[in-house]
């Protein structure tokens, strides 16, 4: 697992950033073809970013996806992440959406995931209740309703890599707040190992030395 903490991916600086994001996707990518997930905070930065690649990299087997899918468009989606290996295949997705909860790609049909941002819920009126009520309770309403939800999505995106004990993978998290204490104390155990990375070269360093071991 490993954080680009460099980048910032709140609302107003995502577009300005798309190139960045496209860029920490390619050389999250780069030190080993096979297949990726790359997980965003909504559709429009999808599309920016999605735009910014396919211009840079127009030869990167990708596949994305749409606003509505229908079931079958699914499962077309799901079976482009064939078990080969030497390919590289990247598929650009919405965190919290069908490709980031509850798909099973064991083994080389899926080797790593890029997840930018750190996964807030939109604003909502029931989240807001939600805030109010443990705001009252333990002063920490807007954790319980936006934080906390959006690290389990995170946490579900990632475990998208390893779903038998012989799979290996790379997780890069794109977001300079996973380097604050408040979301490193959210982490799980098993992240232990945890790269904090301070810029781009050194995120290619280090994916290709876990490679080699």
């Amino acid at each position: 697992v490993a954080v680009a903490d460099y980048i910032n991916t709140r609302f107003d600086e995502r577009e300005s950033n798309a190139k960045r994001f496209a860029t920490v996707i390619a050389a999250s990518v780069t030190s080993r073809a096979g297949n990726y997930m790359a997980y965003f905070p909504s559709y429009q930065c999808l599309e920016q970013t999605y735009k910014a690649f396919s211009k840079k990299y127009p030869k990167v087997e990708t596949v994305v996806q749409k606003k509505y899918m229908s079931a079958s468009e699914r499962e077309e989606f799901l079976a482009a992440f064939k078990n080969d290996t030497g390919r590289l295949r990247i598929g650009f997705c919405v965190l919290g959406g069908s490709f980031s909860e509850g798909m099973d790609l064991p083994g080389s049909r899926l080797i790593g995931t890029v997840v930018v941002g750190v996964g807030l819920p939109g604003l909502s009126a029931e989240r807001n209740i939600i805030r109010d009520y443990y705001e009252t309770k333990s002063e920490s309403g807007y954790d319980y309703a936006y934080t906390y939800p959006g690290m389990n999505g995170i946490l579900q995106a990632a475990g998208r890599v390893i779903r038998r004990d012989t799979d290996r993978g790379v997780v890069v998290l794109v977001d300079d707040r996973y380097a604050t204490e408040k979301y490193r104390a959210l982490m799980p155990p098993h992240w232990e190992g945890i790269k904090f990375i301070p810029e781009l070269r050194d995120l290619q360093a280090q994916l290709m030395e876990f490679w080699k071991k």
